[in-house]
């Protein structure tokens, strides 16, 4: 019955002008495929970016958590989705541009067209509070100084905080080893016991465990409105890397470009609103809006160059 009722939505969308299919959109509530757990960062935000939102298509937004395979499942009901708007995924880095380089999936970046970015946090190179080196340039001169004995945590192969480490490595010119840990829990269990020298994180947990890891710099463009005496990496003196763990809305290939400007327009509004705002900064985790067609580039992008530093590192595609 569902399958007839999409089918028949579908129909009645071919013959509907532009405009008229731009005002008609939504005709029943909204769904947010989330695929991760309730309460953590990305379904937290989604739900409250969902509630703005509602109140610009006219429509309830709900999120669904499809959780399993890292992120994969719940990406996969969404490019699989029928293509008139009403299921959006809220879509992270690691399932869009990590995975799909690491196995073959049955979907890729072009498997959906692309509403916006919604948030994307700055990563932090962090150390011991104790540890001898204090700039990007000491810490490349105390690695070349001791070969093959530095070592960092991840959170796993693919990761954020594993792609950061391997294009820092390459760009100095230095030998570090990859140690994957369970969490940041671990990694920090793991750095104030001596295993490893480093690893990357966001600011919320340097700020923390502020008395027991600091950060050398950021692995962005620019330094953080939060903690402004922190350096960027090229402020150092190192290679211009970014590293940021982003989300974002998109829906399947072949939504109607009406309804994808509904949906651009509802979230360009959403992110803006002040309730929005608010409850980011609540969870420490920074705005970053990118309308459609810019946040395919950047997804793209993304893709590709995370692609190339698993390759480099002589990961192969399962």
């Amino acid at each position: 019955m569902q399958t007839l009722t999409t089918l028949l939505s579908l129909v009645m969308l071919v013959g509907t002008s532009p405009a008229a299919l731009a005002q008609a959109f939504p005709t029943r509530p909204v769904t947010i495929v989330v695929p991760f757990g309730p309460g953590g960062t990305t379904d937290v935000l989604a739900r409250g970016l969902g509630a703005e939102m509602s109140k610009v298509l006219g429509q309830p937004v709900v999120v669904v958590n499809k959780v399993g395979a890292s992120g994969t499942i719940g990406t996969i009901e969404v490019a699989n989705a029928a293509k008139d708007g009403h299921t959006i995924g809220m879509l992270p880095v690691g399932p869009m541009t990590t995975q799909p380089n690491l196995r073959t999936l049955p979907y890729g970046p072009d498997s959906f067209d692309y509403v916006c970015l919604v948030y994307s946090n700055p990563q932090l190179l962090l150390v011991r509070a104790d540890a001898p080196y204090k700039t990007y340039g000491e810490l490349v001169a105390h690695a070349k100084a001791n070969p093959g004995k530095l070592n960092y945590g991840s959170s796993g192969i693919g990761s954020v905080p594993h792609l950061a480490v391997v294009a820092l490595a390459k760009a100095a010119n230095i030998d570090v080893f990859h140690v994957p840990h369970k969490g940041e829990a671990d990694a920090l269990a793991s750095i104030l016991g001596g295993h490893i020298t480093m690893f990357v994180s966001h600011p919320t947990f340097m700020t923390a465990h502020a008395d027991k890891i600091r950060a050398l710099f950021v692995l962005a463009p620019n330094r953080l409105p939060d903690h402004p005496n922190l350096p960027t990496i090229v402020e150092q003196g190192g290679p211009a890397l970014s590293f940021e763990v982003w989300g974002g809305l998109a829906v399947p290939k072949g939504t109607p470009a009406p309804v994808l400007a509904a949906l651009e327009n509802a979230c360009k509004v959403a992110t803006s609103s002040e309730a929005f705002t608010k409850q980011m900064q609540t969870l420490q985790t920074p705005v970053k809006y990118l309308d459609g067609k810019s946040f395919a580039s950047f997804v793209a992008a993304e893709f590709e160059r995370n692609g190339r530093l698993l390759r480099e590192s002589g990961i192969p595609k399962e």
